[in-house]
């Protein structure tokens, strides 16, 4: 959810940069709080970074695949319990 909130104050303030910068660095320290240090999130930092990409949702999407990976970790350790 913060993730998503991030990146519609991230187009709502696209024209203001340094209010812009805030958003993207606190989103950036509360993610790395919240569900640790994963390689995926340096791409999306990377990604809002740079002038003219700030309007692709970068922080969801990196989200939502970190979300999908461990949803689908958790099948296959589920399955491989089992069947032990």
């Amino acid at each position: 959810m913060l993730a998503l909130i991030s990146d519609v104050l991230g187009i709502a303030f696209t024209f203001t940069p340094p209010v812009y910068w805030v958003i993207d660095a606190v989103t950036a320290v509360v993610l790395l709080f919240v569900i640790g240090f994963r390689w995926p999130l340096l791409p999306a930092l990377a990604v809002e970074v740079i002038p003219g990409l700030q309007l692709f949702p970068a922080w969801t999407l990196v989200v939502l695949a970190l979300a999908g990976t461990e949803n689908k970790k958790r099948v296959i350790d589920v399955k491989t319990s089992r069947s032990n």
